[in-house]
């Protein structure tokens, strides 16, 4: 005879084995896709509780295809999300796989339980030890009390087993015991917390990177760890972070002009006296101002631009990288800003610069903030404030990569204030330094911005001017502007709709190439004609048509952090030389800029929009359906009684498959229920035949309007109905000797009292 369920050991090792495996699915949920990771769960569970059922109806074949599909499905799952784009770390997909097969033998005979009782503790412990959460350790107290609770149990059932007349136990035994276990563990675990120090087993060490000693160098750093803590003597011009072969005032690394040439192409180079002659004579002492600043602190970017040759760069992601970006993927990190365009060249005007920062001091932590939005930024929802953590491996530059908005910085264990400032175009910037140090940690913290601010923080009155653009150029961009904005019955009221409409005019009509081939002196005008090109051209054509619609813009070049780009292991993405970009910021009225992202095969910012005005969107855009659904909510409300009543008649023809005494109980629920709805429930306390010959039953005199003798008719079928039910559920007839009798009753008694029926009975008596 089959087994209807498993006993309590399975069920114990089972759910020991679930506490391991939930153990390592959490380590997963933050890095990988729900989806994914939701389908995996299910497929386990699916197959789960398929060995559960076969080895309840003892069935050999179906248990091996249970188990082999409870193993299979993290392996599958890993393959699945590889081939999709979405890569899992091949040390979590195997802890899971051994999750997994320690879920399996856990329903199995005694010496695989006990395998899988040590898989779940090791995964437990794992998963305890490797994550971060500051309650991970509750994961570890909850296997271990369920644990014990399995080993006393466990005890009492070998006692029981043996030789002896008499076994008592005690129903407190076995809580009493898990508690007394877990006060242990929680009173030994605080009292050994803190009372080890770090390792320091580096610490003697000669080289800057060993984490050696100020005797046996001044600029070791005493463990650089993941480069969070890489701070040392202040008095070294290398002490700042660690070195790895060369003193990084020497380092050859490159620079974000030398990628962009990479990616991109080289600038083309034209004499002055040829650049002369495409201007004005009022422009000739203008350009060459710029052309000379721009030369000597290589403040420009030129978008007309050789096709870029093809390199072959290093196959290990992680040696290449430039920095290591912990937080959101699909975002820009800006490096330079540019305001001025002169129809070939772009370079900043602006004046920017902080050359103090405000100091804030967050718990333990020193972050300096830039003076005008750190008030702001510390008054705001933590929902509001966007962070991250950027390290430095092979970026030369003094300029911190940073998000859009951002406000503050830190780095751990630096209280210095000249560490930090912007420069004159507004990007975040070490001062009096060659380079930002390798293996620098930089959190850093910004404002999100709401879609609602957005739309109201642009006015579009004052038209912003290209300075030096060709006349040419201006003209295209203009008719483009008015034939792509210029239709208001599109919704392109507001500066904010038309700047999305130009955005995504260009994202759609236009293809992302930085391979094309431009002969021409006037790029955006072959950009405009071939409608493909480069994200610089991309940029650049959405600034000045931002300008065109009165909206002051700005071109930004940085790095982008690709959504494939993320390490899973080690919980970071790898940016690498060919993620630089360019796009535009837009500035709004109190002085923030936002960006935009006009080129194709990039992620778009995301600005979330209010409940309000996701609401007035729905309505405006859809308000011929909700008034026709606000109609059809009357009127089902206004004919709710004869919904309620097909409803209930068509339950009681599907009851027919349940017995006589489930039928008789549910013909009573349903003039419960037609009761209820017309405000006349059955009192608490009154037995249903109470209820139904005193106040049903009672109440028909003949007052069933165009029914003649109804009323009798009615008495005579409930009274019918209660004393069958009598029979059925206190008499000793067995219900094969009713025959079909009681089905007749019991529909005759739904049929008898309809709500129609109930409404003049109740009516005419309101009390």
């Amino acid at each position: 005879m089959a087994k209807s369920q498993l006993n309590r050991q399975q069920c114990e090792t089972a759910l020991l084995a679930a506490i391991g495996l939930f153990g390592i699915l959490c380590l997963r949920f933050p890095i990988e896709p729900r989806v994914m990771l939701a389908a995996e769960v299910i497929g386990i569970a699916i197959g789960f509780c398929g060995l559960v059922v076969a080895r309840s109806n003892e069935n050999r074949r179906w248990t091996g295809l249970c188990c082999v599909l409870v193993v299979a499905m993290p392996v599958l799952n890993a393959f699945v999300s590889r081939v999709m784009g979405s890569p899992i770390a091949f040390e979590l997909t195997a802890m899971t796989t051994f999750g997994a097969i320690a879920l399996a033998l856990s329903v199995m005979n005694q010496r695989p339980r006990a395998m899988s009782l040590v898989a779940s503790g090791f995964l437990t412990l794992f998963g305890t030890v490797i994550s971060d959460h500051p309650n991970a350790i509750a994961l570890a107290i909850v296997w271990m009390a369920v644990c014990v609770w399995h080993l006393v149990a466990n005890h009492w059932e070998r006692i029981e087993l043996c030789a002896a007349d008499n076994v008592s136990r005690s129903g407190s035994m076995r809580p009493l015991t898990v508690i007394a276990a877990v006060f242990l563990f929680i009173v030994g675990g605080m009292f050994a917390k803190d009372r080890f120090g770090d390792s320091n087993h580096l610490q003697a060490g000669f080289m800057p990177t060993s984490g050696g000693s100020e005797w046996s160098d001044p600029a070791a750093t005493h463990g650089i760890g993941s480069g969070d803590a890489a701070i040392a003597a202040k008095d070294h011009a290398e002490s700042f972070g660690a070195v790895e072969s060369d003193l990084f005032l020497e380092s050859t690394d490159s620079t974000l002009f030398d990628m962009f040439s990479d990616s991109i192409g080289q600038p083309k180079k034209k004499t002055k006296w040829e650049r002369r002659q495409g201007m004005s004579s009022e422009k000739v002492i203008e350009a060459h101002t710029r052309s000379s600043r721009s030369e000597q602190g290589s403040a420009s970017f030129s978008t007309d631009r050789d096709v870029p040759k093809k390199h072959r760069h290093l196959a290990d992601v992680a040696k290449n990288a430039l920095v290591q970006w912990s937080g959101p993927t699909g975002i820009r990190l800006a490096m330079n800003r540019y305001n001025t365009f002169d129809g070939l060249d772009w370079t900043n005007t602006a004046k920017h610069r902080q050359k103090k920062f405000a100091r804030k001091q967050l718990g333990e932590q020193i972050w300096f903030f830039e003076p005008e939005t750190a008030t702001k930024i510390l008054g705001s929802p933590a929902e509001k404030i966007a962070r991250g953590e950027l390290k430095f491996i092979r970026l030369n530059t003094t300029r911190l990569p940073v998000p859009m908005m951002t406000s503050g910085v830190h780095i751990k264990q630096v209280d210095r204030q000249d560490f930090f400032s912007t420069e004159e175009d507004g990007s975040f910037f070490m001062p009096g330094r060659e380079r930002v140090p390798p293996l620098t940690v930089v959190h850093v913290a910004g404002m999100r911005v709401l879609e609602d601010e957005l739309i109201a923080g642009l006015n579009g009155e004052e038209r912003a001017e290209s300075i030096g653009t060709n006349d040419t150029v201006n003209a295209e961009i203009a008719d483009l502007v008015q034939a792509w904005t210029g239709n208001r019955s599109a919704g392109n009221e507001t500066p904010y709709e038309k700047l999305k409409t130009i955005v995504k005019r260009l994202r759609t009509d236009f293809q992302f190439d930085r391979d094309t081939e431009f002969d021409s002196e006037r790029p955006i005008t072959e950009f405009l004609l071939k409608r493909r090109g480069g994200d610089h051209l991309f940029a650049t054509t959405a600034a000045l048509m931002a300008r065109e619609i009165g909206l002051q813009s700005r071109l930004v070049t940085g790095l982008y952090v690709r959504p494939s780009s993320v390490d899973i292991a080690a919980g970071h993405s790898n940016v690498l030389p060919d993620d630089v970009h360019s796009w535009v910021e837009i500035r709004l009225k109190d002085g923030r800029w936002f960006e935009i992202e006009p080129t194709p095969s990039f992620r778009e910012p995301v600005y979330a929009a209010s409940w309000w005005l996701q609401s007035r969107r729905f309505a405006a855009q859809f308000w011929p359906i909700g008034l026709a659904a606000s109609g059809l909510i009357a009127l089902v409300y206004v004919t709710r009684l004869v919904w309620l009543e097909f409803l209930l008649t068509f339950a009681w023809w599907a009851s027919v498959v349940c017995g006589p005494r489930r039928r008789f109980a549910f013909a009573v629920r349903i003039v419960e229920t037609r009761a209820a709805a017309l405000g006349h429930s059955r009192p608490a306390g009154s037995p249903p035949r109470e209820w139904l010959l005193h106040r049903v039953a009672g109440q028909v005199a003949g007052r069933v309007a165009g029914q003649g003798n109804s009323d009798n008719q009615v008495n005579a079928v409930v009274r019918s109905f209660c004393d069958l039910a009598d029979r059925l559920y206190f008499g000793k007839t067995d219900v094969g000797m009713l025959g079909e009798n009681h089905s007749r009753i019991a529909s005759g008694f739904v049929g008898a009292l309809p709500i129609r029926t109930l409404k003049t009975i109740f009516g005419e008596d309101p009390s």
